[in-house]
């Protein structure tokens, strides 16, 4: 259904020494016997939560340096089949890890087979990355990673505000076309800073500046809504015109993990600031947000069979723009509750809040290690299940968030497939109630990604 290729690679370094590749070899497959050269890295993640220091495997070049290329295919439910490539350029010298200095970049767009007039193929979503990373200033206390990168979407989420909002069709359609979609252009430009304060307690801080360019498409969920009051008379949505946009966000990470690929033991936990400021010719609005984020892994069975637990809460204050209601995150910020890192099953998009609250169980095994090609190879499974809601929080009239508990959720399954130490790959199937929403003919979402949810 999807799948990654890397083509292209080289580097002007030295190879590591034979006892180094066997070292790995018998740390990841068991085999003492083993001899391994790891496949080069993957394309980077452009939305990883934190930047995160790639373990001294061996494999990292001694001195001068190292380059690849890698085109890829992937893609979910939400955006569609998703074709791009990354190239990376690093900097190594003896006994530097993991680099002295690193740049990666990624061209990529999605195309929906069925996403346009006339169930034609659409080019969905745009997505160009282009970032650097100094891991080892001030003695390796500080990390700074600079990026820019554009985004632009023209099948962008939105069913309405609240909890309780609805994705029923008028009578006599059975497809929801642009109804529940909006265009989304975003160029962007963002520094952060991790700082480590003590072995596994660090300070992350960063300063992000876009311009934002929304527009709703006529007879959408989204037009409707701009006519949203509250009870004084002010407009509900916020930003729905080009603006732009400065966040400052600030946090603490407590990070216990064995390993950042696939922990099995360990916890890892995120507490959060950030504020933004909207602009046009004046300021046109402000707002708070506030995340925390605790994740917890319990080894069962080793590496065998790891029970991972998470809580998300996300809460915002003041004047948010429209878009931030379906997202969450002060420093990498990812579409919430619905998407492949929030309640799987749930479209992104579909619910939207000042306040969001996710749970999760994932039951993951890598059950089956060998050799490939020279290289360690771990396949592998897991059983998950997500759950959570909004809360709308507007002052309006209207009761937007319904009776009850309104409790959202999904389940599913998956296929995990790690090479060498730290390239895993996801493919996962989850079923939700409101996965219809989004797409009748394909109730569920289907997510192939370079990494786990959590």
């Amino acid at each position: 259904m999807a799948a990654l290729v890397g083509l292209a690679a080289g580097r002007a370094a030295a190879q590591p020494s034979v006892e180094q590749a066997a070292a790995v070899a018998a740390e990841v497959t068991g085999d003492a016997d083993g001899l391994t050269l790891p496949l080069p890295p993957l394309p980077p993640n452009p939305d990883a939560e934190v930047p995160q220091a790639a373990p001294a495997t061996g494999e990292e070049a001694d001195d001068g340096l190292e380059w690849g290329v890698f085109p890829f295919v992937a893609g979910n439910t939400d955006i569609g089949v998703w074709v791009g490539a990354s190239a990376i350029l690093a900097q190594n010298l003896p006994g530097v890890r993991p680099f002295v200095w690193r740049g990666d970049g990624t061209a990529s767009l999605s195309i929906l087979p069925e996403g346009g007039a006339d169930g034609a193929p659409e080019v969905a979503q745009q997505f160009h990355n282009l970032r650097w990373d100094f891991p080892g200033l001030l003695g390796g206390r500080l990390r700074l990673v600079p990026q820019v990168l554009y985004r632009r979407a023209v099948n962008a989420g939105w069913f309405g505000i609240g909890n309780a909002s609805r994705a029923e069709l008028p009578p006599g359609e059975d497809r929801p076309g642009r109804r529940f979609q909006y265009l989304l252009d975003v160029p962007e430009a963002r520094l952060n800073a991790r700082i480590r304060l003590a072995e596994n307690l660090s300070l992350m801080t960063g300063v992000h500046g876009r311009y934002v360019m929304p527009e709703a498409y006529p007879e959408s969920r989204l037009q409707g809504d701009l006519e949203l009051r509250s009870v004084r008379g002010d407009p509900v949505l916020r930003g729905t015109a080009d603006h732009g946009l400065v966040v400052l966000a600030a946090g603490v990470l407590w990070d216990t993990r064995d390993d950042e690929s696939f922990p099995t033991r360990g916890f890892y936990h995120e507490v959060s600031l950030r504020g933004g400021l909207g602009f046009h010719d004046t300021l046109e609005f402000g707002y708070m947000g506030l995340h925390v984020h605790v994740r917890n892994y319990l080894p069962l069975a080793g590496r065998n069979l790891v029970l991972a637990v998470r809580v998300l809460a996300d809460l915002l204050f003041l004047e948010p723009p429209f878009y931030e209601l379906t997202r969450g995150g002060a420093f990498y910020p990812a579409e919430l509750p619905g998407g492949e890192d929030g309640i799987r099953g749930v479209p992104a998009g579909r619910y939207a809040g000042r306040a969001k609250l996710i749970g999760s169980f994932d039951l993951r095994s890598l059950f089956w290690r060998f050799t490939l090609f020279g290289k360690p190879m771990q396949v592998g499974a897991d059983l998950f299940c997500d759950g959570g809601r909004v809360w709308a929080e507007e002052d309006v009239v209207q009761d937007l968030d319904g009776k009850g508990p309104g409790f959202k959720y999904g389940f599913g399954a998956g296929l995990l497939y790690l090479w060498g130490t730290a390239a895993l790959f996801r493919l996962e199937v989850a079923w939700s109630p409101d996965a219809a929403s989004a797409d009748p003919d394909l109730p569920v979402g289907v997510y192939f990604s370079f990494n786990l949810s959590y």
